[in-house]
Order: C-alpha cells, then sequence, then structure tokens
C-alpha cells in the first residue's frame, strides 16, 4: 500500500488527501458566501453568545494589569502545553503564534490574573479549549502521537 501512495505521490505531486482538504476549503468559502456567516445567520443566539462572553470576563477581571508581553517573558517565549519555543515574529492568525492561556478556564471559574495565565500557542490554546491542564496536555500529546 505505502509504495502504491509513494507512486501516486512521485507521479501526482500530492497525495488525494491534499486535494480533499482544499475541496472542503473551496466548499467552506463557497457555503459562506451562499449562506454568510453564522452570526447574520441567527443574531440573536450571536448577541446571547457575546454578552455570556463579557459577563465571563467581567466576572474574571481582577485589580492586576498585565501585558502578554510580559507573561511571554516570564515563560521564557516557550509554551507551556507543547514545550516548544514560541517566534515573536509569527503573527496572528498561524497557529504558531503567541497567545495567552488561562490555566483554569474562565468558562470555568478561572480569573483574568496572572497566575492564572500562561504562555501558548494560538494552536496549543485553541485545541485546549476549555479543558484543564491534565486533559489539554494529554489530548496535545495524542494527537502529536497520530501526526
Amino acid at each position: 500500500m505505502r509504495e502504491a501512495q509513494r507512486a501516486y505521490k512521485a507521479e501526482h505531486g500530492f497525495w488525494p488527501h491534499r486535494r480533499y482538504a482544499e475541496s472542503q476549503r473551496a466548499a467552506s468559502i463557497r457555503r459562506r458566501q451562499k449562506y454568510g456567516h453564522w452570526r447574520q445567520q441567527y443574531p440573536e443566539r450571536a448577541a446571547a453568545y457575546d454578552a455570556r462572553r463579557r459577563a465571563l470576563v467581567a466576572q474574571a477581571r481582577t485589580d492586576e494589569v498585565f501585558a502578554p508581553l510580559d507573561i511571554h517573558v516570564r515563560y521564557g517565549w516557550t509554551c507551556q502545553l507543547c514545550h516548544e519555543p514560541i517566534d515573536r515574529a509569527i503573527v496572528w492568525p498561524h497557529p504558531k503564534s503567541p497567545s495567552i492561556d488561562h490555566i483554569v478556564p474562565l468558562s470555568r471559574g478561572g480569573t483574568h490574573a496572572l497566575s492564572n495565565v500562561q504562555s501558548a500557542h494560538l494552536g496549543c490554546n485553541s485545541s485546549k479549549r476549555d479543558r484543564d491542564m491534565e486533559a489539554a496536555v494529554a489530548h496535545l500529546t495524542r494527537l502529536a502521537s497520530q501526526a
């Protein structure tokens, strides 16, 4: 099977799953152009989501004021989820761009305080979602072993 895959890749220059992913991306763009973003389709849901998020952030606020740069310097520009270095030059929305992760997520009662934030890649932070640290590290390890 691997020989067939290698032969196909040598002849065509790519493996079909890449073409499939590109066609899925194109289909997603066409769908969004046809129907619009979900926020346009369901404005009441979008407003409720935004209100809930603002309430969570307001509850989580503390008197501590800090900049994301302070957090990245504190952790030596290292992602605390995958333990790989973070490149300062990469900007959002790249998955390897720097972001601030809440150790205990705001949605689970965490605070927006120095003691509850850490440095992370945007992709690692996004895949962590609202998991606690042990579950997030286990999930990232599982993803790395599949790749």
